[in-house]
C-alpha cells in the first residue's frame, strides 16, 4: 500500500528470518539510450559518449521523447523516483512488515544500458547518503564528486 492509499507494488523485496532480519526493497528503473539527449547516427555512436561521461554530466542529461519524465536524470530521480520509492517506504504496511528489522531501502535505475545508478533511502522516506555509480570510483554527494 502506497502513503496515498493506493495499491502499489515494489519491483523486488527480499526479507530474511533470524539472525539477521533484513527486510531490502529495490525499485529498478530503466531509461533506454534512444530516450537520452546524445548525439550521434546510431545506438554505438551514443553508447560510446555514454560511456566517456562523468557523474555530473550523466544527472545533467536531457531526457528526450517521452512524456513522462521530467527534463533530465536528476530531476527524474529528485522528483518521481524519489516520490515512488518514499510512498512504498512510509506505507503501513511496510511500516508494519518492517518492524524490528534491518531495513534497506534503493532505487536502482540504469541508464542506456551502459550504467547503474543506485541510491538508498532510508525508513523515514529520505535519500540516506551518496548516490553512485555501480563499478565507477566517482560519488557524488550533494552535487559534489568525490
Amino acid at each position: 500500500m502506497q502513503g496515498n492509499g493506493q495499491r502499489g507494488l515494489v519491483d523486488f523485496l527480499v526479507e530474511s528470518d533470524p539472525p539477521n532480519r533484513r527486510y531490502t526493497m529495490i525499485e529498478f528503473k530503466n531509461i533506454q539510450i534512444d530516450y537520452l539527449d546524445l548525439r550521434g547516427d546510431s545506438r554505438a555512436d551514443k553508447a560510446e559518449q555514454l560511456v566517456a561521461m562523468s557523474w555530473p554530466q550523466i544527472l545533467k542529461l536531457r531526457i528526450i521523447r517521452s512524456n513522462y519524465h521530467p527534463n533530465t536524470i536528476e530531476e527524474w530521480l529528485e522528483g518521481q523516483i524519489h516520490e515512488q520509492l518514499r510512498s512504498y517506504v512510509t506505507s503501513p504496511t511496510v511500516r508494519a512488515e518492517s518492524i524490528g528489522k534491518n531495513f534497506r531501502a534503493y532505487a536502482v535505475v540504469i541508464i542506456g544500458s551502459r550504467h547503474i545508478l543506485i541510491r538508498e533511502m532510508d525508513n523515514n522516506g529520505e535519500w540516506k547518503g551518496d548516490s553512485r555509480l555501480v563499478g565507477r570510483d566517482e560519488r557524488i554527494v550533494k552535487g559534489v564528486v568525490l
